[in-house]
């Protein structure tokens, strides 16, 4: 909802403001660690690890975000691709140009050859 209704407000506040709450929480879960075994402790982090890596996987992988951002890039990169019309196009429009350099390029030299004469 924080992206969809931006403009809807917010009637919950974390109790006692965003920082107490967390920190004393924090410190109550390194409490608790301190009175078990140094085994349990690397299971402990061990699973957080394998844990951690599980939902910022999943995360990635499943982010609306990402797959907006891939489906744009994937449109942009079509749009540069060159089709046979283009090419055709693009060739017309240099052969037309290289008509009109041509044509002035013949204006200038028979210009210099009266002015010559």
């Amino acid at each position: 909802m924080r992206y969809t209704h931006r403009d809807m407000p917010r009637e919950f506040r974390v109790p006692f403001g965003p920082w107490l709450l967390p920190t004393v929480g924090s410190l109550l879960c390194l409490l608790l660690l301190t009175g078990i075994s140094k085994e349990a402790v690397f299971r402990f982090l061990v699973w957080t690890g394998i844990g951690q890596i599980v939902y910022f996987s999943y995360g990635f992988w499943h982010s609306e975000r990402r797959h907006s951002s891939r489906e744009e890039s994937v449109k942009s990169t079509r749009k540069l691709l060159p089709t046979v019309e283009s090419i055709v196009i693009q060739y017309m429009h240099d052969e037309s140009e290289s008509d009109v350099a041509s044509e002035a390029a013949e204006s200038i030299v028979e210009e210099n050859l009266v002015s010559h004469l």
